[in-house]
């Protein structure tokens, strides 16, 4: 198992903050390269134990990102929560 730091997001337009992540993207790739993956597959990877995501925040704490139920059922990607009221994902800059 992996540990990824997620640096980077895709996004749609929708309504629900939660919604709109479509791909995360970090520095995961052979020598380092910037990586990015579909939102369902780090969902798939979170809840088949084989890597887990972070966070880190501009002083350098780290925020674990979880698998969430939302009520119509569809799995999405969410930081735990911590101090801060801010998103830690929508936070991020875009992949490129």
């Amino acid at each position: 198992m992996a540990r990824r730091q997620v640096k980077c997001i895709k996004t749609k337009y929708a309504a629900q903050p939660h919604e709109y992540i479509t791909h995360i993207g970090g520095d995961w790739g052979y020598n380092n390269a910037r990586m990015v993956i579909l939102e369902a597959e780090a969902i798939m990877d979170i809840n088949t134990h084989t890597h887990t995501y972070f966070v880190k925040d501009i002083y350098g704490d780290e925020a674990e990102v979880l698998v969430v139920r939302h009520p119509s059922g569809k799995d999405y990607l969410r930081t735990h929560r911590d101090l801060t009221k801010a998103d830690n994902l929508s936070q991020l800059p875009l992949c490129s």
